[in-house]
């Protein structure tokens, strides 16, 4: 019984290819298998399919193999070779599954039951020794993180305190130099005050001698001190003060419209805790490169996809129809943009940037654009910039080239659940520029009347 269960799911696996393969023993480690324990991935690496059927009649007996069996063919989409798997089965499957629903032992030997038992307590012995591990290396990589953004968040306020700092000594050099504007003015106005006095003095001097003396020039000397008499009162200058309201009015206001020359805003910021080890996010989360190489260990948790150089936003959207950015792309010469669904797998070892899998975007391999689904994309030239606009009401992300609002493509679907700005990217080669840079947001500073 044992062989002709063996022979028949060996032959239903011969029908699949390579790639089909690798992923049925994907998921065969990794799929929720509902009542069915996963194999542990060091058991089928680089093995044959026959020695994927002896795993799986060895871990589930007969039975649980077929049902597995046919449960991720299901998975694959390859329904037509799961009905003909269950129209082959032998008829005494039936009476295995009738003893097995009395709790008897399906091969007639209970050590055989026990020791399919003990090696699914063993794989998961060693799934909860991996989980584990994975925290520990969560828990150390948490406090690298603390580390790292403490840095940079005091980096930043560095800049901005220099920048206020310049700002304070630019406005109080302003201040000490209409200081010393309006002083001069004022000392101005004074020496003319005291020409007019030191005159006026001399003059009461002179009448009050003439009366004295009974002078006979008296009536000449009064004419002429009398021309004195019609010059005009002294005027003190217009806008000798300083001009308080100058310097203090809306004064934050104005230091922070002067911000607008050191502060950026990225309307996309990448998520580093999606990035696998290959990739390098700038300081600001808004650029990334392909090091070819890892540079770096991270934990693998899951948000992060570990086989492939992708990254998400760290923002999603499930609702709206105006959510736009552009990415500076310049000559590199592979790379995915668009947009990916929160439950793309993110360990799967064939993922393909494609609806079919959960990620809508255009892909650049050298000279050659396609839509992800096989459509090759005619462009007039090569954009460095690519505006992704996603309508997610209308079931719609179209690419424009932003240069002159070229229509690139545009996927049309109906999304079910949160969506996040997607970015691949691949080895360097000749690239003259080694980054794909989210382009930062056009900032105003605007004041409503309250007219």
């Amino acid at each position: 019984m044992a062989a002709s269960v063996s022979e028949l799911l060996l032959t239903i696996l011969e029908k699949l290819n390579n790639k089909e393969m690798e992923r049925f023993n994907w998921e065969l480690c990794n799929s929720n298998l509902k009542d069915f324990p996963n194999i542990s991935k060091a058991h089928l690496e680089n093995v044959t399919r026959h020695a994927t059927v002896d795993r799986m009649v060895e871990t589930y007996c007969d039975e649980g193999a077929v049902n597995v069996t046919i449960m991720i063919l299901s998975n694959m989409n390859r329904n037509k070779l799961a009905m003909s798997l269950k129209r082959d089965l032998p008829e005494e499957e039936s009476t295995q599954k009738k003893r097995r629903e009395e709790g008897k032992s399906v091969s007639g030997r209970p050590e055989d039951d026990l020791r399919s038992d003990l090696t699914r307590l063993e794989e998961k012995l060693e799934k909860c020794i991996n989980a584990r591990e994975s925290y520990n290396s969560m828990t150390q990589h948490t406090k690298d993180q603390e580390v790292d953004t403490t840095r940079r968040i005091r980096e930043e306020f560095v800049k901005l305190h220099q920048f206020l700092r310049e700002e304070e000594d630019a406005r109080l050099a302003a201040l000490r130099e209409e200081e010393k504007e309006k002083g001069m003015l004022i000392e101005k106005g004074m020496d003319s005050i005291d020409e007019q006095i030191s005159s006026l003095t001399n003059a009461i001097k002179a009448v009050k001698e003439d009366l004295n003396k009974g002078s006979e020039n008296f009536l000449v000397n009064y004419k002429q001190r009398r021309a004195q008499l019609d010059l005009p009162d002294p005027q003190l200058v217009s806008g000798a003060l300083i001009d308080i309201a100058k310097h203090l009015g809306n004064l934050q206001f104005q230091v922070w419209e002067q911000m607008q020359a050191i502060v950026k805003h990225s309307p996309i910021i990448l998520d580093p805790n999606t990035a696998p080890s290959t990739m390098t996010l700038s300081d600001d989360l808004t650029s990334v490169r392909h090091t070819a190489v890892e540079k770096q260990h991270f934990p693998d948790n899951p948000e992060r996809f570990t086989r492939w150089a992708k990254v998400i936003g760290s923002t999603g959207f499930m609702k709206g129809s105006e959510h736009s950015w552009e990415v500076e792309v310049g000559d590199q010469p592979e790379w995915n943009l668009g947009v990916a669904a929160e439950s793309v797998d993110r360990k799967g070892e064939d993922l393909l940037a494609s609806p079919e899998y959960g990620i809508w975007a255009i892909l650049k391999r050298g000279r050659k654009y396609t839509n992800g689904a096989g459509k090759t994309l005619t462009l007039k030239r090569i954009p460095q910039r690519i505006r992704v606009q996603l309508n997610y009401d209308r079931g719609e992300v179209a690419f424009y080239d932003p240069k002159d609002n070229t229509h690139i493509y545009t996927h049309k679907h109906r999304f079910t659940e949160t969506v996040y700005p997607y970015i691949s990217v691949w080895k360097m080669k000749d690239a003259i520029n080694r980054d794909i840079h989210i382009c930062p947001s056009e900032v105003s500073v605007t004041v409503k009347s309250n007219q």
